[in-house]
């Protein structure tokens, strides 16, 4: 059985408000929580997974080190890098398609 992801638009409806006089300051920020947000996720991954494995006992750090990806997997991985980088940069991709939108 084959699961389809249904991905919906993220586009802001309305006018961003602005915290700072610099509006690029408030790009910077979004762009700084977003990754903050990321990072916070990536830790209780990371929590996760050493926890399962601690109590399953089936993986040393040296396996861990060693392992590499194959081209499939690194091209997964390529995907969610750019969806990240989208993530991240997205008060800044917003920001510019406004004012080609004037």
């Amino acid at each position: 059985m084959t699961t389809t992801k249904i991905q919906t638009p993220r586009a802001a409806q309305g006018v961003r408000p602005q915290y700072f006089d610099d509006p690029n300051m408030d790009q910077m920020h979004a762009m700084i929580t977003a990754l903050a947000a990321e990072v916070s996720v990536l830790f209780d991954r990371f929590d996760a997974v050493e926890r399962i494995l601690d109590q399953k006992g089936v993986l040393t750090r040296a396996d861990l080190e060693a392992w590499q990806p194959d081209d499939a997997e690194e091209e997964e991985r390529k995907a969610k890098r750019e969806a990240l980088i989208g993530r991240l940069f997205r008060s800044v991709h917003d920001a510019r398609a406004k004012l080609e939108q004037s």
